[in-house]
């Protein structure tokens, strides 16, 4: 009787989840090699093609997609079982603060993977601007924070990586002056795009301002206007914008305050392995 890997299905998932078999590998502690050459033996044990890559993307076939549910579902039984019999079961509470364009992008896989394997810890997820988040009156609110920062700054806590800022829109022509949509006054993005426009001698006015990213994405499919994100936050359906004059990079870093706090600790380790893979 055929048995299926719990160990390829795992590499099946983290690299749709991730979208790159080098992060997927650096998650699991695997070479890019080794986790192709699992993908390709649970395509040949099911006797199916699993995945496609169109347009730079890592995509799912209809086998791959029935594949997928099940592997979801199976780590997930295998991860809570493993977590309720383990003698020292990770437990508690992490508090977690981070830029609304990540939660909504970049960490809900990530995070219900960790929520999956620790089922005993209370995790709680606050959405806000980085100067919010690392206002000094708030910082004892959270146990962990994503942020990004101008690379001019001092780093508020550990930079896991220099992020490159986009333009960002619903089509790629523009008339001046250059409807903007963004956060209120403090958000980073706001403020390089407003210096980068404003040196170059560029008419611009503010359309819409919403500190919520969903809202902002709606503005712009309305064609309220442009935007500037990380790039690795955009989302599909939106488009990168290269007519406009270039934005340089952020800093993006994980401030952490709990030094007695083994569930922020291991979420930690995470953040950091995915985010530095993204």
């Amino acid at each position: 009787m055929k048995q299926l890997s719990l160990d390829e299905l795992r590499a099946f998932v983290s690299v749709i989840e991730l979208q790159s078999y080098t992060a997927a590998g650096q998650l699991l502690g695997r070479s890019q090699p080794a986790i192709s050459l699992q993908l390709r033996r649970l395509e040949e044990q099911l006797g199916a093609s699993l995945l496609n890559r169109q347009r730079g993307r890592i995509q799912l076939t209809q086998a791959g997609q029935d594949v997928l549910d099940v592997a979801r579902q199976l780590l997930g039984l295998n991860d809570q079982l493993l977590a309720r019999f383990e003698q020292h079961a990770l437990s508690g509470r992490v508090r977690l603060g981070i830029p609304s364009e990540f939660a909504s992008k970049l960490l809900p896989q990530l995070l219900g993977q960790y929520t999956q394997s620790y089922p005993n810890v209370a995790l709680e997820v606050t959405s806000a601007l980085s100067k919010d988040l690392l206002a000094e009156r708030t910082t004892q609110k959270f146990d962990l924070v994503i942020a990004l920062q101008e690379p001019t700054e001092k780093p508020a806590g550990h930079v896991l990586k220099q992020e490159e800022l986009v333009w960002v829109g619903r089509q790629t022509d523009f008339s001046e002056p250059v409807p903007l949509v963004f956060a209120p006054e403090g958000c980073i993005y706001r403020r390089r795009a407003l210096q980068v426009l404003t040196r170059q001698q560029m008419a611009q006015r503010i359309t819409y301002t919403n500190a919520d990213f969903s809202g902002l994405t709606a503005a712009i499919e309305g064609g309220l206007g442009l935007t500037v994100l990380a790039q690795s936050t955009v989302p599909e359906h939106l488009l990168k914008l290269t007519s406009l004059p270039t934005l340089g990079a952020v800093n993006i870093v994980l401030q952490q305050h709990s030094s007695d706090n083994a569930a922020a600790d291991y979420l930690a380790s995470y953040l950091t392995d995915y985010l530095q893979s993204a």
